[in-house]
């Protein structure tokens, strides 16, 4: 994977210390858990058709959510799908596909690990 952090909790923390409540951390996390695969999945597909256009829109705005929850490594990845597909090559993108899936766990698993339920 990488050597970049999973989660930054900066943002999060930054919006707690603002007044926000432990209950929005994790509506936020509930609504990482419904968006991101959806997301991921048209990312995937775009990848696929090599329909570079939808990759790097899907790319930009799935990048965005992540880094918004302080998702660094996961967002790096997305990150780099977005220059390829910017560059007109995301046909050299299908391999990253392929981790999505555990980047997506390795994502969630940190943000419960940081915020759980009580």
């Amino acid at each position: 994977m990488s050597d970049l952090p999973i989660l930054d909790p900066r943002p999060l923390d930054d919006l707690l210390n603002l007044g926000g409540s432990a209950d929005l951390i994790h509506e936020l996390i509930a609504l990482f858990q419904e968006d991101v695969p959806i997301r991921l999945a048209i990312l995937k597909t775009a990848i696929e058709a090599a329909d570079a256009p939808q990759a790097m829109m899907e790319a930009h705005q799935l990048k965005g959510s992540l880094s918004n929850m302080g998702l660094v490594r996961f967002a790096d990845l997305v990150s780099r799908i977005e220059s390829r597909a910017r560059e007109g090559q995301v046909e050299k993108a299908p391999g990253i596909t392929e981790v999505f899936s555990a980047s997506y766990e390795e994502a969630l698993h940190a943000l419960n690990t940081a915020y759980p339920q009580n």
